[in-house]
Order: C-alpha cells, then sequence, then structure tokens
C-alpha cells in the first residue's frame, strides 16, 4: 500500500465527534470519533490520515462507491503506535458484484500489534494516528470504481461506556417498514440464509423507509436480494458492516459505521427522521421480550423512543407481525454497548448524511 499514488485522488477530510452530529448532546466521548474523506475527483488510488488526540484501539473503515462492471476497491489501514507505523492492514475488497472474487474480508492478519476481525481493526495499544488507502481496479470491461466517501470510525474500545437512565427527551417513532430475516424458503442459504440474515433484513428495512418517504421506489429491495449483495465469502455472512453500507451506497444512498457510547446520539437522530441500525449481542436474561434468549451478535433497527426512553425497535428475528417489539431502555443500552461498543449503521440520502456531519 505504500506505493499508493496519494494526488491521484484528492480528498476532503473532515472529523466527526459525538458533540457535532447531536449539537452538543450531553453523554459522547470525544474519543469515539469517525473521519470523513470525501473524494472531490473520481478514479485513482487514493492514501489519507489523521491524528487521534486521545488515541484509539479499534477503527471500522466505511465506504460509499460506485463499482461498475465487476469493479472492486481494495481497502487498507494502518495505526502509528508510539514512534511506527504498523503493516498495512487489509480491511476488504468490494465489489456490487460476487463473481470473479472481488469482494471479500481477509483472514489470518494477526500479528504482535493486532489483528483484523473481519471488518475491524483491533489494536493491542492504543494509535494516536491512522492512515487508510484505497486501491481502485477496474473490471473486465475497462470500467473503473466510483469512490464517494471514506468514513474511518475511532474508537478506545473495549472500554464500555455507561449510558444515561434518564431519556434524552427525544421522543418519536419512525414509520419504519417490518421485516422478518426468517423467510421461509430464501432462494439461496447464503451466509446460514435467512436465520442469519439480520444485517440485510435491517438494512432492507431502513433502505424501505427511504423509499418511501422519499419518493424513491428503486431503494425498496428485498432481503434476500440484499443478502445477495452483501454476503461476505471469507466471513460466510452477510453481516459485514462496511459491505452492507457499501451496498446502499450502490444503489444511491449514503452511510457509514460509527460507535456511539449513548443512546442521545440515537434519539436526536430518530427526532430527525433517521432510523439507525445497530448492532447487539445478548446473554440470557439480559434483554426482556426478545425472540431469541441470546445471541452473539444481532443487528436491529431502531425506530423510536417511548415517553420514558425505552426503546422501540424493529427486530428481525421475529416472526412477520412481531417484528417491532419494546425494549427497556437500560437493558438495551448494554447488549448494545457490551455487544459491539456502541456500533451503528447510519444508512440516508446524501444530503441527508451531509447534514448529519
Amino acid at each position: 500500500m505504500g506505493d499508493l499514488i496519494r494526488a491521484a485522488l484528492v480528498l476532503a477530510a473532515s472529523t466527526l465527534a459525538g458533540t457535532t452530529i447531536v449539537n452538543g448532546a450531553s453523554g459522547f466521548d470525544a474519543n469515539d470519533r469517525v473521519w470523513f474523506f470525501d473524494a472531490q475527483s473520481p478514479g485513482g488510488a487514493v492514501q489519507s490520515g489523521a491524528d487521534v488526540a486521545g488515541g484509539f484501539k479499534t477503527a471500522v473503515v466505511s465506504y460509499n462507491v460506485r463499482t461498475p462492471g465487476g469493479s472492486s476497491v481494495d481497502v487498507r489501514l494502518r495505526a502509528r503506535v508510539g514512534a511506527r507505523w504498523t503493516r498495512w492492514y487489509d480491511m476488504g475488497s468490494w465489489s456490487a458484484d460476487l463473481r470473479g472474487g472481488r469482494r471479500h474480508s481477509v483472514a489470518g492478519q494477526r500479528d504482535a500489534d493486532g489483528d483484523v476481525d473481519t471488518d475491524t481493526l483491533e489494536l493491542n495499544a492504543p494509535a494516536s494516528a491512522f492512515e487508510v488507502g484505497v486501491q481502485p481496479r477496474a473490471g473486465a470491461g475497462g470500467d473503473a470504481p466510483v469512490l464517494q466517501m471514506l468514513a474511518v470510525a475511532t474508537s478506545l474500545a473495549p472500554e464500555l461506556h455507561a449510558d444515561a437512565d434518564a431519556p434524552g427527551g427525544a421522543i418519536a417513532e419512525l414509520a419504519v417498514p417490518e421485516r422478518s430475516q426468517r423467510i421461509p424458503s430464501s432462494p439461496d442459504a447464503k451466509g446460514g440464509g435467512g436465520d442469519s440474515w439480520c444485517s440485510p433484513a435491517s438494512v432492507s428495512m431502513v433502505m424501505a423507509y427511504w423509499a418511501q418517504t422519499t419518493g424513491h421506489p428503486q431503494w425498496d429491495i428485498d432481503v434476500a436480494s440484499i443478502a445477495d449483495g452483501v454476503y461476505d465469502p471469507v466471513y460466510d455472512g452477510c453481516g459485514n458492516w462496511p459491505f452492507n453500507v457499501a451496498f446502499a451506497s450502490e444503489h444511491g444512498l449514503a452511510g457509514f459505521v460509527r460507535q456511539f457510547p449513548s443512546l442521545a446520539a440515537i434519539e436526536l437522530l430518530v427526532a430527525r427522521g433517521v432510523p439507525v441500525i445497530a448492532s447487539i449481542a445478548v446473554k440470557p436474561g439480559e434483554l426482556d421480550g426478545a425472540p431469541y434468549k441470546k445471541t452473539a451478535g444481532h443487528l436491529l433497527v431502531v425506530r423510536g423512543f417511548t415517553a420514558a426512553g425505552d426503546v422501540i425497535v424493529n427486530d428481525p428475528y421475529g416472526e412477520p407481525g412481531t417484528v417491532r417489539r419494546v425494549y427497556a431502555r437500560p437493558q438495551f443500552a448494554h447488549v448494545w454497548q457490551a455487544g459491539s461498543n456502541g456500533t451503528v449503521y447510519i444508512i440516508a440520502p446524501p444530503d441527508m448524511i451531509k447534514s448529519l456531519r
């Protein structure tokens, strides 16, 4: 990655700490940030980065891109630990077309500095800076990918944030269509089939929400089609976080992955009309009313909050007709923070995403 042409694709960098997206709401941590790099011209390789005051131990790269004609992008990341840089870690290759082997994560990268868990760089010691690189690869017919945006979410995880018990006062519920991942008969069984399709089901619900609220019916895509479109053959699943965001961007939406240390951020996003996909993990007895006793990792859509501050979700593991559920705020905050360090996907029309930064 060191031989990337730094000037081939000019990027304008901006940083989003928790206080920016929610206009200064309480419960935010300067060590949970997302860094944006916006493409100013198409084509070419790119390398850029940022210093991270306070440091970070985990990082997730997400991207908005178009990959016509079997084209693809290879994404890599390295970190500065102390006075030296780590090696470049492969953060995955993305293509809208699964054929040709150009969409996959990269396993087996553990070294003395850290490891990549499918889509997340996990460092053994805090780093003070990162550099991110993207190598475009043309398709067989010469079509080139077009990178629109990179986002790098950094966090000092796995320290657990304590969410405030009191609601933030942003009471709302969005009309997010309800869809179950438990499809009776799947056209194929990628990544375990419908029983494992919580992430594509969540993306399908959010895309359908934006389709109906903005008058873009092409954004309403069924669960099985999205599962095909985000499947990671190395991970052998459909829950690769950046791949799900990339799929939405291929269809004209925009988005990014990040961590939040508090439900206050999600409350204010919902109040602005933005549903949020959240990643949780549940042990027995931790989430009353859930359609499962436990899960090592699960995605669902936060669509609202009650007057008491409890969390209204579309949980795709519910059978059709039972997808909408209400979870107690302290329980949900715990399974979200302990399960994924507060990881979310934010997917919305491009102009809305820009306004949130």
